[in-house]
């Protein structure tokens, strides 16, 4: 089964990558071909990134634990997420600013979704929607991909029977916790210092 749910998730987004490359209103980006220079700076940009990551997610998964129990992996998650890819500080703030707002935006739309009384498999129906639209409009910002999961898990976790609008509070509370850590784990570990702009510009 879980080698079945591997290939469907492929599959997946291997479909939803070429519809929107071939339908979306965006045409897809090419890979730039810059030849790549080894960086002066050390410790080296990658192990910087290590560094930074390892630290945020340590700390998300011992404050998640002792904050919110078992809801410690949106912390661990949003951590993770926020440093992936670290092209500097305003990159890396700008993600953590942008899943805490696409959060927040979830909250509101599923709280919609819940007065609303969509349930069943109606609500399954309108999860895969929602995460199609978001996968959609991600290329945009990262806030809408965010905003979609959340709302997401707010009819997941109805269907298994929980209360998703007493989590939502939690889950915006160990977002929020999660970035902070990755945006101060960047800024102030080994920070990645991008170039001044009018020096990238000349």
């Amino acid at each position: 089964m879980t080698a079945l749910i591997g290939v469907l998730a492929w599959a997946s987004v291997w479909l939803v990558q070429t519809a929107a490359d071939r339908y979306g209103p965006w045409p897809a980006e090419a890979a730039p071909d810059i030849p790549h220079r080894p960086s002066r700076l050390r410790p080296r940009p990658s192990t910087r990134m290590a560094v930074q990551m390892a630290a945020g997610v340590a700390a998300s998964f011992a404050l998640g634990r002792l904050l919110h129990d078992d809801h410690w992996p949106w912390l661990v998650l949003t951590a993770h997420v926020v440093a992936s890819g670290n092209r500097g500080r305003t990159d890396v703030l700008r993600k953590g600013v942008e899943r805490f707002l696409g959060a927040c935006a979830g909250t509101l739309l599923a709280t919609g979704v819940a007065a609303a009384g969509i349930t069943g498999h109606t609500a399954m129906v309108v999860l895969f929607a929602v995460l199609a639209l978001a996968l959609w409009l991600c290329p945009l910002a990262y806030a809408c991909w965010a905003a979609g999961m959340t709302t997401a898990l707010s009819l997941l976790l109805g269907c298994f029977g929980q209360d998703a609008q007493s989590l939502l509070p939690t889950r915006l509370a160990a977002i929020a916790v999660g970035a902070v850590l990755s945006v101060g784990a960047s800024w102030f570990l080994l920070p990645v210092q991008r170039k001044p702009w009018r020096r990238r510009k000349a």
